[in-house]
């Protein structure tokens, strides 16, 4: 399995497989990969020798079909199929098994001059399947799994470095709190980054801060922060000032309660003795608010964070059902939370 520096080596060094799999959920790393492999193919050939397929509308005979032709006057033809879910336990359907049998075939003896590139972002690949097991024994797999926070971190600051910018420790921190530890968060917000480092010595937090919009997730877990210190201030003046930038009262709320949901589900863990890491595996969350929910769950009782929780669920019920006012209805909660020291404690 290749990381993205690993396959920008090997195509440097002229090594080109026949088939590649592009395997997880961190877009920018995928997107990255298929940059590099596209490269391969020069700029007056594209329209003639590169075609790109979504396995969502695409039926998957046609890319099939293309990849088995030679290039138009070129070295190579590549041919790109998005969203191959064929390759996970959802399948394609039984329309899509005789273009899976000509695949399984296909791959049996791919040709060298194409170059067949697989993408499934995020769904794990089912390798019972005969197909899945196929392209596994021919491809060569590119990770693009979530990177852990310390790989993100490192992987940015080579970013920047390869661009000819520094980042100090202070920068580095405040990037990773400002886009939760999301590496496809950094990776999008990089061209900026770049321009400023350029025209500046270094990027510390306050470049940072200025730079890097909040993202609506960071704010969220800012506002059940003030909410967990019955902070009624704080809580109020922050849900005002997203609804002001047109957030939505429903869709607030629903993240706020899907985010409660989340220091439920790993106070549970904790409980057991789950580590971070196989707590954030289980739930297929990010490891970084895996570590944020973590810290933060260590100074609360779980009764509480489960009262909290169900209180939340009933003021959206009682939002969508027109009993309590869009508006209000957070508002009303963040009251009734911070004012019941008898369920939440002193």
């Amino acid at each position: 399995m290749l990381n993205l520096k690993q396959l920008k080596q090997q195509l440097q060094q002229g090594e080109v497989a026949p088939v590649y799999l592009i395997q997880g959920e961190e877009s920018a790393v995928a997107d990255a990969s298929k940059r590099l492999l596209k490269s391969l193919i020069p700029e007056d050939m594209l329209s003639m020798n590169y075609g790109v397929y979504d396995g969502h509308e695409t039926p998957l005979a046609q890319p099939v079909g293309e990849a088995s032709e030679p290039p138009f006057f070129g070295d190579y033809r590549e041919v790109v199929i998005n969203n191959a879910e064929f390759l996970t336990a959802s399948g394609a359907g039984a329309k899509q098994e005789e273009a899976i049998a000509e695949l399984a075939a296909y791959l049996k003896d791919p040709l060298p001059s194409t170059i067949l590139v697989l993408v499934v972002p995020g769904a794990k690949i089912d390798a019972r399947k005969k197909i899945s097991k196929a392209v596994k024994k021919v491809a060569t797999i590119i990770d693009a799994g979530v990177m852990t926070e310390d790989k993100a971190r490192a992987a940015i600051r080579d970013d920047l470095r390869q661009a000819g910018v520094n980042i100090n420790a202070e920068g580095i921190n405040a990037l990773v709190a400002r886009t939760q530890g999301d590496y496809s968060a950094m990776a999008a917000v990089l061209p900026i980054l770049v321009i400023y480092g350029q025209n500046n010595a270094v990027i510390d937090a306050a470049a940072v801060t200025k730079l890097v919009p909040k993202q609506l997730s960071d704010s969220v877990f800012d506002l059940v922060n003030a909410v967990l210190r019955r902070d009624v201030t704080a809580a109020l003046g922050q849900y005002r000032d997203l609804l002001a930038q047109k957030e939505e009262p429903l869709r607030l709320v629903a993240l706020l309660e899907g985010q409660f949901r989340l220091l439920v589900q790993i106070a549970a863990f904790v409980a057991r003795g789950y580590t971070q890491g196989a707590a954030a595996e289980r739930l297929s969350v990010h490891p970084y608010r895996v570590k944020l929910a973590w810290r933060t769950v260590q100074h609360l009782r779980s009764e509480d964070l489960d009262a909290a929780y169900m209180m939340l669920v009933n003021t959206e019920a009682a939002m969508k059902r027109g009993t309590v006012d869009k508006k209000l209805g957070f508002e009303l909660f963040v009251l009734q939370f911070a004012g019941n020291n008898k369920i939440y404690g002193a």
